[in-house]
């Protein structure tokens, strides 16, 4: 495996996080506002070609099982995808606040197989968009989040 070389700031922030834990919330807040990707393997799109999603659109997101548990993998840049799978594969790229929001409950593993991978289970995900990760990680109050916006 090679070296992890960060190709964005969300990538930068997610290697320091994890050699320091004090640099964990701007990670989180970086994370919640960039675009990630999740693997859409039936979506209708040729490689290469981008488009929007539908309202109320049903997609099938890939899924592995690891630990017992499903996870979704999902990516911090387009080069991520094509280290995880060999083959041309469908994609949807979206703001990950917005993607946790259209996947409650769900568990997503940032970057699997790279040397720089994070898994996010659901519960942890609950936390970082209803801010209270950024107490338990000991964040300055201007760090915090705003509450969520009720809709």
């Amino acid at each position: 495996m090679s070296v992890f070389e960060p190709q964005n700031n969300l990538e930068a922030l997610m290697q320091a996080a994890a050699r320091d834990p004090g640099a964990a919330p701007a990670f989180y807040q970086a994370l919640l506002k960039t675009e990630i990707y999740i693997l859409v393997p039936e979506a209708p799109v040729a490689p290469g070609e981008t488009r929007a999603l539908q309202p109320q659109e049903t997609i099938n997101v890939a899924t592995v099982d690891f630990q017992g548990l499903r996870w979704h993998p999902a990516f911090t840049s387009k080069s991520r995808i094509s280290e995880y799978v060999k083959e041309p594969e469908s994609c949807l790229g979206a703001v990950a606040e917005d993607l946790f929001a259209m996947l409650p409950g769900s568990n997503f593993w940032l970057n699997p197989s790279s040397e720089c991978q994070k898994p996010l289970p659901a519960s942890e995900i609950e936390m970082i968009t209803g801010g209270k990760i950024f107490a338990a990680v000991g964040a300055k109050p201007s760090q915090q989040r705003r509450p969520p916006r009720s809709s």
